[in-house]
């Protein structure tokens, strides 16, 4: 029998599933410290998204 391998997620999608599920907490959620604590991950997480995509362009001619 084969072993399989662990199935790889690419960083932006797993960190693109992260913010989405702090996204639904912030709408879901009754206790108003886990929605104000899960709008914070959710905007840091999309900055941290922004952030690994402008890095994988390459820098601006002169």
């Amino acid at each position: 029998m084969t072993r399989k391998r662990p199935i790889r997620i690419p960083t932006e999608t797993l960190l693109d599933a992260a913010r989405s599920a702090a996204e639904r907490l912030t709408h879901l959620s009754r206790d108003p410290q886990v929605r104000r604590d899960a709008a914070q991950v959710a905007q840091a997480v999309g900055r941290l998204l922004t952030s690994i995509q402008q890095a994988g362009k390459p820098p601006p001619r002169r």
